[in-house]
Parts: structure tokens; sequence; C-alpha cells
């Protein structure tokens, strides 16, 4: 029997081989050691291992003196005990990664522009204060971070470590709000602000993702879809023990006063939002994770979510 493989056949088995060999070789920077996914759904996003670079301990300045952001611009807020400090997205979108400490406690504040997806989280494990880079590679469409100790990935939806000596464990969650800096500037007018002089070149000004969002759908694939809500549905995801729950944004907004009181282990959680969309967490209970994100990939890497549905 005779087969007869087109040229496009070609290229598409030569692309393939090729894009499997880059990911092979870059792979190689990172510990893959005990690896608890799949290494062929590890995606690479474009740019290398610390090609987007995270920030650490990045100059803070007074909410007046941050007149490089607009009113609506949104805002990553940590409080740690007396402290507040703020995270403008404009900022976050070129960095995804803030490795800081706020009232003695290490934090690294996180977001992926693909997924819209903030998290915040302390950044000690056992003994050790980790310090996170950008790998460059994505699994189902969300950043994966890498720590600098042991060059082991992290998956910031996923909420765990997917590899090296810390595989399957996951870092303690605070709680954030997403506010505008108007907001900010007439609510917490003591505030700090990551200031935009990061010591690196980029238009702070300018959104590259502004023509993603408005398109509204993924740029990156994901290995299952659920169609119980939009693709790009803003959600809280929660994660507590066997409890795993998406709260759509649009119900916290329509809540009683745009404030959502829910049980998880007998413990309160409490969310808030404003019409714009603005999401706070105010009560976190205890070994709880929550992150924002789209629900595409929320769906994807936890697909036995239940969705709250107002009682």
């Amino acid at each position: 029997m005779k087969y007869r493989i087109s040229i496009r056949e070609i290229i598409i088995g030569l692309g393939a081989t090729i894009a499997c060999s880059v990911m092979a070789q870059s792979l190689i920077y990172f510990n893959t050691d005990n690896l608890t996914v799949p290494s062929n759904q590890l995606r690479s996003g474009g740019p290398p291992k610390d090609g987007i670079p995270a920030l650490t301990r990045p100059d803070m300045i007074p909410v007046e003196m941050a007149t490089y952001l607009q009113e609506d611009d949104r805002i990553v807020v940590v409080r740690s005990g007396d402290e507040v400090r703020a995270y403008p997205i404009p900022i976050l979108n070129w960095h995804e990664i803030v490795n800081d400490v706020i009232d003695d406690t290490a934090v690294a504040v996180i977001y992926c522009p693909l997924c819209d997806s903030v998290s915040v989280v302390e950044r000690l494990v056992e003994d050790e204060v980790l310090e996170f880079g950008v790998s460059g590679y994505l699994y189902e469409s969300n950043v994966l971070m890498f720590d600098r100790t042991h060059d082991a990935l992290w998956s910031q939806i996923g909420m765990t470590a997917i590899s090296g000596p810390y595989a399957g464990r996951s870092l303690r969650h605070l709680p954030w709000e997403i506010v505008s800096f108007g907001a900010l500037q007439e609510a917490n007018p003591e505030a700090l602000v990551m200031s935009r002089e990061t010591g690196h070149h980029r238009d702070y000004a300018s959104n590259p993702y502004e023509s993603y969002f408005r398109r509204g759908s993924p740029m990156f694939p994901v290995s299952k879809t659920d169609r119980r809500l939009p693709r790009m549905e803003p959600i809280v995801g929660i994660r507590a023990n066997n409890i795993v729950r998406a709260y759509p944004v649009e119900a916290i907004v329509d809540a009683k006063d745009g404030r959502l009181y829910d049980g998880v282990h007998n413990e309160r959680l409490l969310l808030e939002a404003d019409d714009s969309g603005r999401v706070r967490v105010v009560e976190l209970p205890s070994d709880t994770q929550v992150v924002h994100t789209f629900w595409f990939t929320w769906a994807a890497l936890h697909p036995d979510t239940e969705i709250y549905r107002p009682r």
C-alpha cells in the first residue's frame, strides 16, 4: 500500500517535532522531579524563563505621588497588620509577580493577564521563604511560577506546586481587593502604591492585553470546557479541603448591598463587589485558597467545582 503525504502534513509534523524539542530543552531549566501534571500539557506562552521579569521589594510611594495612574485603573490591594499596599494592574500586566514584604509577612502578589487572575500568597513554606519568578510556561492558560530556591514549578490557579520538593503542597492565601485607583485614594489615603520606577523600561501607560479583553475569547486552549458559565465570566474561586466553589462576580454584585455571605466548614466567607465588578475578599475562612479569574481556566483546573447559586 502506498501512502501520500502532503507538504502541509510534513510541515505540521516538523512543526510539532520542533515544538516538542523546544519545550523539552527549555524544561531542563526547571526542576521537574515529582511532576504532578502531564508534561505535554505545559505550553510555552512565548517568553523564556524570566522573560517576563518578576519584581522583588519594589519601591512604594504614597498615594498622592502615584500621579501616573488614572482614576479607573484597577489596583490590587493587600492589607497586613497596619499596612495597606497597592499593586496597580497596569504594572502587573508587564511583570505578573511581585515578591514583597508587608508588615513582616513575605508575600507574592500574582496576576495572570490571560485569565485576569489575582491571588496573594504567603511565600513561607515550612522554614523557607521563597522568591518567585515567571517561568514562561502556562498550564491551562494560566501562568506557571517557579521558585528560585528549587527551580520548581507552581500553578497559580491550581494552587499547588506541580513539581519539586513541595509538589502537591499549597501556600497560605491572603485576602485581597481589586479596586479602582480613585476608590483607593478615597478609602485608603494612607496606602503605599507600587512605583513605576521598577528598573525596567516598560510602557506602563499602555495595556498590551487590551485587544485580548475586547475579543472575549481565550488566547490559549484548555483541556476541558465547562459550559455552565460563559468562558470569560469573571468569578471568585475558593478551595477549602473538599469544598471547591466558584462565585460569579455578577452574583456578588447582585447580593444585598453587594455583600455575599457564605459558609465554609462552619466559618464565614464574605465577598463584596460594586457595580463595576470590583471585588473585595472581606473575610476568608482559615485554610482557604481564593483567586479571582475567568471561568474557563478555573473550570479546567477544578472540574469538580460547584457554582454558588443564591438561596
